[in-house]
């Protein structure tokens, strides 16, 4: 079932602390949900293309962030993982571990009314069809740093922090535009429990590697939505089904539109050697994407193979993506 469904449906884990307060769980944003103008589904490669954008090199995605604007003041994202955490792990500078396995994640994001700064809060299932909730809300902000966390209580440990990636500029010019931190609630619950530092550290690490990554990959994805006819959309409506569950008394089912990638079936090229000697050519070796970006048009080229081998097949493509005038640097 979609994780929207299970959010919508009630279906999610809940967490009480040691005096039975019942913490931030999915279905505290059940009416946000249903509320939300818009629900996007991504495809598998939708979700490896975004993510392989986000964390690509070459003129970087932070030249673009001009060219991004979040589709709506509130809407609903959501991708399979499998396919986002194999494009991580081809990034050796992100060292990504092996956690927890989910079946779909999905991100909240409600913006401010310029669609440049905002809020995300991020979510996912598991295969025991049950929805979660990351204690951690990402704030973003296109034009500048997010300004540092006003709170009522400053004395609270909130966890706020920004992330930084050494030897990588194309992906720490993106992290200076996002900073994280507790919830209230969850602040409150850790800020109480959390009585050194190395104890926090911990915590905070363990909770970011739920939602570290998926504001990069989300900015991707809004940049690719705005280009002009680029993603094949399909509005998914649930009418029919939603008919047949009200008479046998469920609730209904929500609608979303499912996205795909620019190209569903890559071009395929195969790799020839020339003659007996590869010495002429390089070896057989991989070549992150990259982005070249001429005004108001951004070429993004994916991962690929380059060089000599016998390996078959190697999947590759460029994409283009263009903007209307009003949104050009």
């Amino acid at each position: 079932m979609r994780l929207l469904d299970l959010i919508a449906l009630g279906r999610a884990a809940h967490v009480c602390a040691d005096d039975g307060l019942r913490l931030p769980d999915a279905t505290r944003f059940r009416a946000a949900i249903r509320a939300c103008p818009v629900r996007y589904v991504l495809s598998d490669e939708l979700a490896r293309c975004a993510t392989q954008l986000a964390y690509a090199e070459g003129d970087r995605l932070s030249a673009c962030l001009d060219l991004i604007h979040v589709p709506a003041h509130c809407l609903w994202v959501e991708w399979p993982d499998g396919p986002r955490r194999e494009a991580l792990k081809a990034v050796p500078a992100l060292d990504v571990k092996d956690g927890p396995p989910s079946r779909h994640s999905g991100a909240l994001v409600t913006a401010s009314p310029n669609c440049r700064s905002g809020q995300i809060r991020t979510f996912w299932s598991a295969s025991d069809e049950l929805a979660y909730l990351s204690p951690v809300v990402t704030t973003f902000d296109l034009d500048r740093p997010p300004p540092a966390l006003t709170t009522a209580d400053p004395a609270v440990w909130r966890g706020e922090t920004v992330l930084h990636l050494a030897g990588e500029p194309a992906i720490e010019e993106l992290l200076v535009h996002l900073r994280h931190h507790f919830d209230d609630e969850w602040a409150a619950y850790y800020d109480a429990r959390c009585h050194t530092e190395e104890l926090r550290t911990r915590v905070l690490r363990s909770c970011l590697g739920g939602c570290a990554f998926n504001a990069p990959m989300l900015m991707a994805f809004f940049l690719l939505l705005g280009a002009r006819d680029l993603l094949p959309r399909e509005e998914i409506s649930r009418e029919r089904i939603n008919r047949v569950r009200r008479q046998s008394g469920k609730p209904p089912l929500l609608e979303h539109i499912e996205v795909s990638a620019p190209i569903d079936e890559p071009p395929t090229h195969g790799l020839t050697s020339s003659g007996d000697s590869l010495r002429s050519s390089p070896r057989l070796h991989h070549v992150r994407g990259h982005i070249v970006r001429r005004g108001a048009a951004v070429y993004w080229r994916s991962p690929h193979l380059r060089g000599s081998g016998r390996l078959g097949q190697v999947r590759s493509r460029t994409v283009v993506l263009t903007f209307g005038s009003r949104h050009a640097a």
